[in-house]
């Protein structure tokens, strides 16, 4: 960094950034304000003052926090190119999100139900279409208090190929629930990825098929 020195209006304790360099380290290399101070031995506030010197828009808070739960990037890739199968699985996944999704949710991609073929076939869609990293899939299982909860993590495990570590279970929490009145032993499950980014991806792409029907 070059001392600034005359009668520029920057203070003199202040210190040129290379502008080239910053928009490397925060637009490419999407380091934080604060690693750039660290690694340049410099203050979060002189980053800030370049960027702003610079007009080199900062990220949001939303989009900051998105990169501290995802380092490496977009933990999903998005297959441009697909099959006649795939189509149709990418059609039975948007439909599927239509009819049981949480699609309230700003923040994930939920949807939850107790017959395990139709979580296979979401889960089968996250993978194959979403190119959605494993470990960002987990479940989350509600279940009747009197029900065995090893038995009911192996079971969706097994049915949905996901990791027992992947798996939370809560219990049911209405008491006017009599163990012969469920319709599985095993609970009702929710497949849950945490991802606005992919939220968003589902939902436009879900708006579009809808509207290519002129409804």
């Amino acid at each position: 960094m070059v001392g600034v020195t005359g009668s520029s209006p920057v203070p003199p304790i202040f210190f040129a950034m290379d502008k080239r360099l910053l928009l490397d380290w925060y637009l490419n290399k999407k380091l934080s304000m604060m690693e750039i101070a660290q690694s340049q031995n410099t203050t979060h506030a002189k980053v800030y003052y370049w960027l702003k010197k610079y007009k080199i828009n900062r990220r949001s808070w939303r989009d900051s926090a998105y990169l501290n739960h995802n380092p490496q990037g977009d933990p999903f890739c998005i297959k441009q190119k697909l099959t006649t199968n795939e189509k149709k699985l990418l059609l039975a996944g948007l439909m599927l999100y239509w009819a049981e999704g949480h699609r309230t949710n700003k923040h994930s991609v939920e949807i939850a139900n107790l017959d395990a073929r139709m979580l296979q076939l979401f889960a089968q869609f996250l993978r194959q279409i979403c190119g959605l990293d494993e470990q960002k899939l987990t479940l989350y299982v509600q279940l009747f208090k009197g029900f065995d909860k090893n038995e009911a993590r192996a079971y969706w495990s097994k049915a949905l190929k996901i990791c027992p570590e992947h798996i939370a279970i809560t219990p049911h929490t209405d008491t006017r629930s009599k163990a012969q009145n469920q319709k599985s032993r095993f609970g009702i499950a929710r497949i849950q990825v945490h991802n606005y980014k992919l939220k968003n991806w589902v939902d436009k792409q879900l708006q579009k098929y809808i509207q290519s029907f002129k409804i």
